[in-house]
């Protein structure tokens, strides 16, 4: 297998576990449910990546559910790097 399809799958995953961060982050979960140690999962995988971000960038006034101008930095930029290198 080449380097290049191991980084396009990682990004793919990376790109799979952001969107059900924010998507689950719209819905009230219970930690001990399955949806919500799955949500807790994605936040502990992509976490690393957005919280630089949101340190860097204020977050909006009345942001939608968690849903910021961080994360849409980093769902953009996942975005550029699967065209780039995928």
């Amino acid at each position: 297998m080449q380097a290049r399809t191991i980084i396009c799958v990682l990004l793919l995953l990376f790109e799979f576990a952001f969107l059900m961060r924010l998507v689950l982050s719209f819905f009230p979960l219970a930690h001990d449910s399955a949806w919500g140690s799955f949500r807790s999962l994605a936040v502990t995988v992509t976490e690393p990546v957005v919280m630089p971000i949101r340190r860097a960038v204020p977050p909006l006034p009345g942001a939608l559910g968690g849903f910021g101008i961080a994360e849409l930095l980093v769902l953009i930029g996942i975005q550029i790097l699967v065209q780039i290198v995928c």
